[in-house]
């Protein structure tokens, strides 16, 4: 994660109290911050465009994480603080993540390819 998001991410996640918002302290707890001259990619970071497999369902889905106010579900933003944009930061193509909803229901998603901010999905 970068030095950025780090910080950014860790008082974003403070001031929630959602089923994403703790999600996301634990990633950013867990988090490998990178050095400022080392480039941000591969990962999922703010404002990166995912296209990702619900392993469960077998849909793939590609969006934009971004920051609660930036999020629009038309435009495929999707909010840092939601439970797939939590479970997406810090994930890079092929990794995977698992939780369990507030509704009791298990998801797993796949990340099948990150791009950075400024790139189509």
């Amino acid at each position: 994660m970068t030095p950025a998001d780090h910080q950014q991410l860790s008082a974003l996640s403070q001031a929630a109290d959602t089923l994403g918002a703790a999600m996301l302290s634990q990633e950013v707890d867990r988090a490998i911050v990178i050095g400022p001259n080392e480039p941000p990619q591969g990962f999922v970071r703010l404002h990166s465009h995912v296209q990702y497999m619900d392993l469960l369902s077998g849909r793939t889905r590609t969006l934009q994480v971004v920051l609660p106010d930036e999020a629009d579900i038309d435009r495929r933003r999707v909010s840092v603080l939601s439970p797939v944009g939590a479970a997406l930061i810090g994930l890079a193509a092929g990794d995977s993540y698992s939780w369990r909803g507030e509704d009791g229901r298990t998801h797993v998603l796949l990340v099948v390819d990150v791009g950075g901010a400024h790139e189509q999905a």
